[in-house]
């Protein structure tokens, strides 16, 4: 399950677990939907270090859709990535969402951190 935490009124941070399950995004929307609701727009910091990818396809689909129904309300996101394909990956996304998107490593955590916030 994806752990969510307000780190500002406008901002969240989400911790990834080790697999994404197909269910995840739907219980993302509940708790992000009411604060873009709120605010217009939000932004994220997302702990991905631990994350190893996804429990099925149906997970994919679902994060991917989750992405492309969101994206347009988040004004950024940071990312604690800790393996190469995560930053790699990161980079590619980047292309074709609508937020700045940012990758950082788990050392750099804090300078992630104020960026999202200010």
């Amino acid at each position: 399950m994806i752990k969510t935490e307000a780190i500002s009124p406008k901002a969240l941070r989400l911790t990834a677990p080790e697999k994404f399950r197909s269910d995840d995004f739907q219980k993302l929307a509940l708790q992000v939907d009411p604060l873009i609701r709120q605010q217009n727009n939000i932004r994220l910091l997302i702990d991905a270090s631990k994350f190893h990818g996804w429990e099925n396809i149906s997970a994919l689909k679902n994060h991917v859709a989750f992405i492309k129904g969101h994206h347009r309300k988040v004004e950024r996101i940071a990312i604690i990535a800790a393996h190469k394909w995560q930053h790699w990956l990161i980079r590619i996304i980047s292309r074709f969402v609508h937020p700045e998107v940012r990758a950082y490593d788990k050392s750099t955590e804090n300078e992630a951190l104020q960026w999202v916030i200010g």
